[in-house]
């Protein structure tokens, strides 16, 4: 499966529970997170990557910065980690 079924997956399954499932671009910075999800009162920022891949060097970076945030940040591969996400976070459909 590649990145964009996985991501295109995350975001329908967001709007499908009335959540915003928001592109995420940052013009001069490399390595931020694909999406912003906004869910249920909480933000995530999630890394969608085709299954079996791994954050790359920088992207361990910047998760580690947004974590020092106290916010939140996963990687998704599979629609299964989209689920068990949504799910983790009480938007059961």
């Amino acid at each position: 499966m590649l990145e964009s079924k996985v991501e295109k997956y995350l975001r329908e399954q967001v709007n499908k529970r009335g959540g915003l499932c928001w592109k995420f671009t940052s013009p001069g910075t490399r390595g931020v997170p694909d999406r912003i999800v906004m869910l249920g009162r909480r933000i995530v920022f999630v890394e969608t990557k085709a299954p079996k891949e791994e954050l790359r060097k920088l992207q361990e970076k910047r998760k580690a910065q947004i974590e020092a945030q106290g916010l939140l940040h996963y990687a998704v591969d599979t629609k299964e980690q989209v689920d068990n996400l949504l799910s983790h976070f009480g938007a059961d459909q």
